[in-house]
């Protein structure tokens, strides 16, 4: 006699009975399923297999179908950590039985951020020769105080794993282990001949992803004195940005979501958190164009100034008032928002400071620089130094006070400024397509500078370790790397509007066409380290 359980198994299960129904994984004559758990050997039921058992045992096992389905959509998109809600609606089609509900929804992701944070995950590769598991493969790479020393050897999952679907999200749902419409289980990844002799560390950022985890077990077996550890879940790739209208200035700042602010022709101000297309929000602030902004520290509110001559506070994410700061007569020129207070430089070539936490408190005037340094503005973190530039080079300036420290010789005019995150070094953009770096607080003459530019320097930022970044009205976008040699990276189809760091190390650069690129630099690995020389 065939049991009632046994019966119903054999009746929903479309698989041969060596695989499970649920995985499709091979069964090996076990009771439960090693990959998913599913019971494979039941308690005998005695007695015919009656309508009631088998629709008990079909919503059971289409309940786990769907169940390990979106678990598995949802590591493909990002969870837990840093999920796109926009990948897992899209992988949710992929769902056997279609789309959940969204109380299904909520519980598996409860589910896996609870999962996460039980085990503290290092943010840094740790030193060495290092072999990570990613959503795009398998990569080689030494590490050295945080820092990838060298261009990495990688093994996409297409070269490792074959007969892949030709659809992105299709590949990582078939990699967290999702089954969808398939009728056969996704083999293991090949591991590739050329890796390393010695490996130090096995990190894998994928963590409880079907096929990654099959891979990392074969490679401890491989290398089983190297250290096997779990870094936190790979940012997703951003999409294309693009303002309809044009930037006419941009900021990117890190708190603790990375947040893109730009500026339009038209007066108008959008923010975007990076990684998502639609904007957070967006709202007309000046009479006329953008002309500069920064984002507050808590990443709540954003600053700005105009060709209208105001500085204003938007509060995008609080209470969404707008409050005037400053007024300059002519443009603001420049700004910068430093420890709860705002410096603004004008087309009057005075630099106005103004405190955040003062309700209803307008500007003051600082210092009167005159009006052959009226173009560019940086302040340290401290607010302490200011440091203002224009056709006559680069001074320093008390931030407290007002009085004047010091100077920079460039020897020609000066279009930009940026400081490093250790507030160090200090590049200045000059008009004759040439970065010059400075150590500021000793040194008066630049001890390094980056050419390679066919125009004025316009926008400078620097990254982790002392890297520097450069763009120029033709739209090239160029990189100084830490030994000194400089590159190319890419070019915009117009001039480049803003640059920054993200704070895992991808260069931006927002267009006057209103495109912003993402541009990954080989080298920089989620460090905050800045101890780069010049």
């Amino acid at each position: 006699m065939v049991t009632g359980e046994k019966a119903a198994a054999r009746h929903a299960a479309e698989e041969p009975e060596s695989c499970c129904p649920v995985c499709l994984a091979t069964a090996e004559g076990r009771p439960e399923c090693a990959n998913c758990r599913w019971t494979l050997e039941g308690p005998a039921v005695l007695g015919p297999l009656t309508p009631e058992i088998r629709h008990a045992f079909d919503d059971r096992l289409a309940s786990a179908r769907r169940r390990l389905d979106l678990t598995a959509a949802a590591r493909a998109a990002g969870y837990p950590g840093r999920g796109v809600p926009e990948r897992l609606t899209r992988l949710e089609a992929l769902l056997r039985g279609g789309p959940p509900q969204s109380a299904e929804r909520d519980q598996v992701l409860a589910e896996l951020a609870d999962d996460l944070t039980v085990t503290d995950l290092p943010e840094l590769l740790p030193d060495g020769v290092v072999i990570e598991i990613g959503s795009r493969g398998l990569r080689a790479v030494t590490v050295r105080n945080g820092a990838e020393q060298a261009e990495a050897t990688e093994w996409p999952w297409a070269e490792l794993l074959p007969g892949l679907p030709d659809s992105a999200d299709e590949t990582l749902f078939c990699l967290a282990g999702g089954v969808g419409d398939r009728t056969t289980s996704t083999p293991d990844a090949q591991e590739p001949a050329a890796l390393p002799a010695t490996v130090d560390v096995l990190a894998s950022r994928l963590r409880g992803w079907a096929v990654p985890e099959r891979l990392l077990a074969r490679l401890t077996r491989r290398f089983p004195q190297a250290r096997t550890l779990y870094l936190p879940p790979e940012r997703p790739e951003p999409g294309p940005l693009r303002h309809a209208g044009g930037l006419t200035t941009a900021v990117c700042r890190g708190a603790p979501d990375v947040l893109l602010a730009g500026g339009g022709q038209d007066g108008s101000v959008t923010v975007w958190k990076l990684w998502q297309r639609s904007p957070l929000a967006s709202r007309k602030l000046h009479d006329r164009r953008v002309t500069c902004a920064d984002l507050t520290e808590d990443g709540l509110s954003v600053v700005t100034g105009g060709q209208d001559g105001a500085v204003r506070l938007w509060s995008f994410a609080a209470s969404g008032r707008v409050r005037v700061l400053a007024w300059h007569d002519g443009w603001v020129n420049a700004l910068r928002q430093r420890g709860g207070v705002v410096f603004s430089l004008g087309d009057d070539a005075c630099v106005q400071r103004t405190v955040l936490g003062a309700a209803g408190a307008a500007g003051a005037v600082l210092a009167r620089v005159g009006w052959a340094s009226a173009t560019a503005l940086e302040v340290t973190g401290d607010g302490r130094v200011v440091i203002v530039a224009g056709s006559d080079g680069a001074s320093l300036w008390d931030g407290r006070n007002g009085a004047r420290t010091g100077r920079l010789t460039a020897e020609h005019e000066v279009a930009c400024l940026a400081l490093d995150h250790a507030d160090r070094l200090v590049a200045l953009g000059c008009a004759d397509g040439v970065a010059r770096i400075f150590t500021l607080g000793t040194a008066r003459t630049a001890q390094a500078e980056m050419d390679g530019h066919t125009g004025p320097v316009r926008q400078v930022a620097f990254g982790p370790g002392g890297v520097l970044a450069t763009a120029d009205d033709a739209g090239t976008v160029r990189v100084r790397e830490r030994d000194g040699t400089a590159r190319t990276v890419g070019t915009h189809p117009d001039r480049v509007r803003g640059l920054a760091f993200t704070p895992d190390g991808r260069l931006l650069s927002a267009g006057a066409d209103g495109l912003v690129r993402t541009w990954p630099l080989a080298g920089i690995h989620r460090t905050d380290s800045d101890k780069g020389r010049p």
